[in-house]
C-alpha cells in the first residue's frame, strides 16, 4: 500500500510542478558556467564520492558491532544505493553533448548537465543521509540528533540549488522553480505527518530509509533513462521538438528530487 501512496505523492508532486511552469520563460538568462569544462571536473568529483562510498560501507562490514546491529541492513543499503546513483550521475556528465557542431545542443547541453546534477545531488544526500542511522548503530545518539537537524538544513539547501540549476540552464519560470522545494517539501510532509498518521499502511512497517533509498534509486533510473533517451533522439523529430518541452522536464526531475530526499529524511527522523 505505501508503495502506491509513495507513486501518487510523486505523480501530484511532478504534475503540479509541470503545470505551474507549463509556460516558459521567453529567454533564458545568460550562461553562468561553461558546461563542456565542467562536465570533465564534474565527472572526477563524482566518482571520487562513489568511491568513497563503496569505501565506507566495506569498512562499516568489518566492524563487529555494526553486523549485530538492526540498522546494519539500511546503513549498508543506503551507501550502496548512493554509489549506484552516483555513478549515473558521472555517467551523464561525461556523455554531455559537448560537440561544437551539434544543432540542438543549446537545449540538449544545458538539460543533460541538469540531469546530471540531480543524479549527483541525490546520491550525495543519500549517502549523507545514511550518517544518521550510522551514528545510531554506534550508539551515538545525541550525536545522531545533532545530524539529524544539519542534514535538514543539507536538503532544504539541496533543494535549493537544483531549482537554480532548472532556472539558470532552461526557460522555466522562476515562480516554478521557487516552488519547486515549497512543493516538494510540503507534499512530503502532509504525507508523513497527517496522511500516513490517518493510514499507517501508506508507510513502510520496517526499514522506511532503506525502501526509500530504492525509490530514489527508481528516480535516479529515470533520469538516467531520460538522458539516454536525449542522446537517441539526436537529429530525429522528437529531438527537434525537444525545445519547446525541455523547461518542464528539468521541472519534473527537480520535483521527484526533492520529494525523494524529503521522504528520506523523514524516514531516518521517524522510521
Amino acid at each position: 500500500m505505501w508503495i502506491v501512496g509513495t507513486l501518487i505523492v510523486f505523480a501530484v508532486g511532478v504534475a503540479a510542478i509541470v503545470a505551474i511552469g507549463w509556460t516558459p520563460r521567453t529567454m533564458p538568462g545568460p550562461p553562468l558556467w561553461d558546461i563542456s569544462s565542467l562536465g570533465g571536473t564534474y565527472t572526477g568529483i563524482v566518482g571520487t564520492i562513489a568511491g568513497f562510498s563503496v569505501a565506507s560501507a566495506i569498512f562499516i562490514a568489518g566492524l563487529d558491532v555494526a553486523r549485530t546491529s538492526p540498522l546494519f541492513a539500511t546503513v549498508m543499503g543506503m551507501l550502496l544505493v548512493a554509489f549506484l546513483i552516483l555513478v549515473f550521475s558521472a555517467l551523464i556528465y561525461a556523455s554531455t553533448p559537448n560537440a561544437l557542431d551539434i544543432a540542438d545542443q543549446a537545449v540538449a547541453q544545458p538539460l543533460s548537465h541538469v540531469l546530471a546534477n540531480m543524479c549527483g545531488c541525490l546520491g550525495l544526500a543519500l549517502s549523507w543521509l545514511a550518517l544518521v542511522p550510522l551514528l545510531q548503530m554506534l550508539e551515538l545518539s545525541s550525536l545522531a540528533v545533532v545530524f539529524t537537524w544539519l542534514l535538514l538544513f543539507v536538503i532544504v539547501a539541496a533543494g535549493g540549488w537544483v531549482a537554480v540549476f532548472a532556472y539558470h540552464l532552461t526557460t522555466a519560470s522562476a515562480r516554478a522553480c521557487l516552488a519547486i522545494p515549497v512543493l516538494g517539501f510540503g507534499l512530503v510532509g502532509f504525507y508523513r505527518l497527517i496522511a500516513a498518521r490517518l493510514w499507517p499502511a501508506l508507510w513502510p512497517a520496517t526499514d522506511a530509509a532503506l525502501q526509500f533509498a530504492f525509490i530514489a534509486m527508481g528516480v535516479a533510473g529515470m533520469i538516467f533513462a531520460f538522458h539516454m533517451g536525449l542522446l537517441a533522439a539526436h537529429g530525429s523529430e522528437a529531438g527537434r521538438r525537444l525545445p519547446r518541452g525541455a523547461h518542464r522536464v528539468a521541472l519534473a526531475y527537480s520535483e521527484a528530487y526533492v520529494l525523494a530526499v524529503g521522504l528520506i529524511w523523514l524516514a531516518v527522523v521517524m522510521p
